[in-house]
């Protein structure tokens, strides 16, 4: 072994190169020279020809994939050095070909300069849910806020009153009234207590004689008022008449207004008096005292059309003396 096979390096390729070069040439000289009796005589020896063909042919591919990874590996540091003398522009004649990703470092353009999306005017199907839950939202908040004050004024206007009674001089008795609740509770406590006919209780206020269908507010009650009572013993029970003449204070006429209330399968209306200031709770409270239904268990109607509670004469554009149905309300099971 010559020293020059010792250190010799495998991973010197351009040594290998040359090696190869030269064992190439070796070849092809010695290949000429066989081959020069042989060109003659084809035809007597196929196979001779066949195998030298082989040989040459695989030199030659040998030859030609080492030629190939050549110019590959000299071309891809030819691209490199390109690459990098070029990083400054992207638009350049050697990005043709570049294959693969490509990051550009310098002026280039971003797409900030872009107008911006056109946003439809009609509104999305989420946008719709949106406004219809706040819609309903709004409107079962503002009925919240009407019961409450339809309550509040309910309490207001039909408020608890303890109205008291000096009976016969000697003691007072105290009586827990609605404002338009009757009083004649009243005199069938004091007929029961004497032991007679409650056509014999006579009760006065402001020397102005009561009668058992009066109610607290009829003859403006006030806190600080006392109601005197005493027994009348002239006084038959048939008797109509009033054993004192009464003096009746005219209300001004142009205050108090009348309606007439039809119910269903009762021929008779109801007369009810109001104020033409009051709202039309007020009428729903003294046809609810007076039937005795409850305050929400019944509805009015006018022309077909339902009266509210917080409806006054002006918004409903009445006058007085119209008539008015009465419609109570399924019960609920």
């Amino acid at each position: 072994m010559d020293q020059s096979d010792e250190e010799e390096n495998p991973y010197d390729f351009v040594a290998q190169y040359k090696k190869l070069e030269m064992e190439r040439k070796n070849k092809v000289t010695s290949t000429d020279d066989e081959h020069q009796p042989i060109v003659n005589s084809t035809i007597n020896s196929p196979t001779t020809t066949s195998s030298t063909q082989s040989e040459t042919l695989t030199n030659s591919d040998v030859n030609n994939t080492f030629n190939s990874k050549a110019s590959a590996s000299s071309h891809t540091k030819g691209d490199s050095r390109r690459q990098r003398k070029g990083r400054s522009n992207c638009a350049t004649e050697d990005s043709a070909d570049i294959n693969g990703p490509v990051i550009c470092i310098g002026d280039f353009y971003d797409g900030y300069d872009m107008p911006l999306p056109k946003v439809s005017k009609e509104k999305t199907p989420n946008a719709k849910m949106v406004d219809d839950a706040n819609s309903i939202m709004d409107n079962w908040k503002k009925r919240q806020i009407e019961e409450a004050e339809e309550e509040d004024a309910l309490a207001l206007a039909n408020r608890v009153m303890n109205v008291k009674v000096f009976w016969r001089q000697l003691r007072t008795y105290r009586f827990p009234l609605r404002m338009f609740q009757t009083i004649s509770g009243i005199f069938e406590f004091f007929a029961k207590l004497e032991d007679i006919d409650t056509s014999h209780v006579h009760l006065d206020l402001h020397k102005k004689t009561l009668s058992p269908t009066d109610t607290p507010n009829s003859i403006n009650y006030k806190i600080v008022d006392f109601i005197d009572g005493d027994i009348e013993f002239y006084k038959s029970p048939y008797d109509t008449t009033a054993a004192v003449p009464e003096v009746d204070v005219e209300k001004p006429q142009d205050d108090v207004v009348k309606f007439s209330i039809k119910q269903k399968d009762i021929k008779r209306p109801i007369i009810m008096e109001i104020k033409k200031t009051d709202k039309m709770l007020i009428l729903y409270i003294k046809l609810s005292e007076m039937l005795g239904f409850d305050i929400d268990s019944f509805t009015l109607e006018f022309d077909g059309d339902k009266i509210k509670k917080s409806d006054t004469m002006e918004s409903l554009d009445l006058e007085g003396d119209e008539c008015l149905e009465l419609f109570q309300k399924k019960s609920k099971k």
